[in-house]
């Protein structure tokens, strides 16, 4: 953690010295903020040194909002300046030790948090689970998930050791999506055994040209595990129960499957292991 925060603040400290970033501002003269003059653009040197600086800054942003933290930014760029202009107001060994405080807080804070949604989402799940069960034609299996066959399809169901052609939707426990290749225009193509255990075991049940709702407990998804949300997508927390409704609309390489084969455009990290 401690090495995160450190690398998190050196590269948004580059970034915004590459991008040209200073302790020069320019007011605006209808309010009270103050916004960093912005810099042009002409050189390839120039462009190679933004490029760099809008990589840094992906991969900073990225990091901080994992962590919820929101540093001071002027307070950040003056901290680079001064420190690159050999005029830090804090020594070494201050900024050491007030890192190594800051990281143990920000670690404290997660594991937290972390509680917090893993005790909130294991009783969602187990509330919805309850419910769902109820619902006419819902089985449950050995494993524990809990599925709905809303079309049968035909008699050619896939193995483990098979590779589908589906279109699905993802969704929380609290009805919002994570990930849906509907939404991507094309379908998606899995090698059945390199998914979730959920998917493994539910995308057996139903057979080419079949439609199934899938209520996937925590210890056949994820786990513990958490993966942050994509542009308007929702993350995933820790014991989160999932639900997906899945078409299989192919198998790879069967000959009379008339469903053109699609790889998604992105890795499906919400619904591969």
């Amino acid at each position: 953690m401690k090495s995160l925060i450190k690398m998190t603040l050196v590269s948004s400290a580059i970034v915004l010295a590459l991008t040209g970033c200073d302790d020069k501002k320019s007011a605006d003269t209808n309010s009270s903020t103050t916004v960093a003059n912005k810099v042009t653009i002409s050189t390839d040197a120039q462009k190679e040194a933004y490029a760099l600086g809008s990589s840094f800054a992906t991969y900073m942003k990225s990091n901080l909002e994992q962590n919820e933290i929101k540093p001071d930014q002027e307070y950040l760029i003056s901290g680079f300046n001064e420190t690159f202009r050999d005029a830090s107001q804090l020594s070494k060994d201050d900024v050491k030790n007030i890192l190594d405080a800051f990281g143990k807080r920000i670690q404290e804070e997660s594991k937290a948090r972390f509680e917090k949604e893993k005790t909130e989402n294991t009783a969602a799940g187990d509330k919805f689970r309850t419910e769902f069960a109820k619902q006419d034609g819902v089985q449950k299996t050995k494993s524990g998930l809990l599925y709905q066959i809303i079309k049968e399809g035909s008699d050619r169901h896939p193995t483990e050791q098979d590779t589908v052609i589906v279109h699905y939707l993802g969704t929380l426990t609290d009805g919002r999506k994570f990930d849906s290749s509907y939404d991507r225009g094309e379908p998606a193509t899995f090698p059945l055994n390199a998914v979730i255990k959920g998917w493994t075991e539910g995308i057996q049940l139903i057979g080419v040209g079949g439609k199934i709702k899938l209520v996937v407990p925590p210890e056949l998804a994820y786990g513990d595990q958490s993966l942050p949300g994509q542009q308007d997508k929702a993350g995933i927390q820790p014991a989160s129960t999932l639900v997906f409704e899945v078409e299989l609309l192919g198998i790879d390489g069967d000959k009379n499957d008339n469903t053109q084969e699609s790889t998604p455009a992105q890795n499906q990290e919400h619904a591969a292991e």
